[in-house]
């Protein structure tokens, strides 16, 4: 024997072997028990026939990393409720009346309300001074205006440059170059609106037209115009500005009947053929009574039909307000005859009323189309 003692065999460890067809997992866990490998041998599918060799170690996984849950916390929900809008309100401890009404401009505002204060100045701005414009440089203008001074606000108007242009409103709408003329031209209208108390919806549909004008006249300013009740106001206006001071929105019109401006009664039997059909007719408090009004109607009835002017008694008036009927009585009003007068009046046939047949005027109005 030998003096030294043999080492005892080791064990066989079972061998990895790998199938030469690749195969999913779970195509094998799904394979009948006949097919499946003895219990030594342990059997590596994969997938990807791109992945890491056997003899290499496998790559190691990457952690996904975990979402985190939102934290509803208290600084969270004290922040949602700030988001809600608040709505603020005034006590006053004053037996005076708050509520004012601006005797230039006539819009009532509350004088403890921020917003009221605002909204009230930039009206004011507006209906007084009139609405900033920037008139393009190919548009060149179709007559002046030669503006009468007289005490008062409308110092506050320079003559020169006192011009009057025409814009079709299909134009304006679809022009980027009039962009600022339209604007202008919408404010100028909401201002109109609002004295009279029309409705927007019913404007809307007239400047969709296509057979709606528009005459608008634009003023220089003085530098030193005070346009609003505080200095704010002004302070946007930069020297030598434009403002449309002025603008008369026409259409097309058939017929009209005649309409006493004292009572304001449509005549009966007095259908009339008219040509052009006055709309909307609106001044700047600052420009009234200084022939804006007359500059406007005259440049429409020679400038809405090209190469006709169209005579006064073909104009008539979409249901004029107080002073839109003292502006047509001025402009194209006729006297009426003595049987209007009588009917107007209702008066009895024998009453003489030969005196006061100058005195009573009658227009032509129509009616709007919708």
């Amino acid at each position: 024997m030998s003096s030294k003692q043999e080492t005892p065999p080791r064990p066989r460890q079972p061998r990895t072997t790998y199938q030469s067809r690749r195969r999913p997992f779970a195509s094998v866990l799904n394979s009948s028990s006949s097919a499946c490998p003895s219990s030594d041998t342990i059997v590596v599918a994969c997938s990807n026939p791109l992945s890491t060799p056997p003899s290499s170690p496998p790559p190691p996984s990457k952690r996904s990393r975990n979402r985190r849950q939102p934290v509803t916390t208290k600084s969270a929900e004290n922040k949602n409720v700030a988001t809600e809008r608040k709505v603020q309100t005034y006590l006053s401890l004053s037996n005076k009346p708050h509520r004012k009404t601006c005797l230039q401009c006539g819009m009532s505002y509350d004088t403890l309300a921020p917003d009221d204060i605002r909204l009230h100045s930039r009206f004011h701005a507006r209906a007084i001074g009139g609405v900033d414009v920037t008139i393009p440089r190919h548009c060149a203008p179709i007559a002046t205006a030669s503006l009468q001074q007289r005490t008062g606000p409308a110092h506050q108007l320079s003559q020169k440059g006192s011009k009057i242009y025409k814009f079709a409103v299909r134009d304006l709408s679809g022009s980027t170059a009039l962009r600022s003329v339209k604007t202008a031209v919408d404010a100028s209208l909401r201002l109109c609106n609002s004295e009279l108390s029309a409705p927007d919806e019913r404007l809307a549909a007239l400047v969709h037209r296509t057979d709606a004008t528009v005459f608008v006249c634009v003023a220089g300013r003085f530098a030193d115009e005070n346009r609003g009740p505080d200095a704010a106001a002004s302070s946007s206006s930069s020297s030598g500005a434009q403002v449309v001071v002025g603008l008369c929105l026409v259409e097309r019109a058939e017929t009209g009947f005649f309409m006493s401006v004292d009572t304001g009664r449509v005549l009966p039997r007095t259908q009339e053929t008219l040509i052009m059909g006055i709309s909307r007719i609106y001044t700047v408090h600052s420009a009234r009574r200084t022939g804006v009004a007359r500059a406007l109607l005259d440049a429409a009835r020679r400038n809405f039909v090209y190469g006709l002017e169209i005579t006064k008694d073909r104009v008539g008036w979409s249901q004029p307000s107080e002073s839109g009927g003292r502006v047509a009585m001025r402009w194209c009003s006729v006297p009426m005859t003595e049987d209007e007068v009588r009917e107007d009046r209702g008066d009895k046939a024998g009453e003489d009323v030969q005196g006061e047949m100058n005195i009573h005027r009658k227009i032509k109005v129509y009616v709007e189309r919708v």
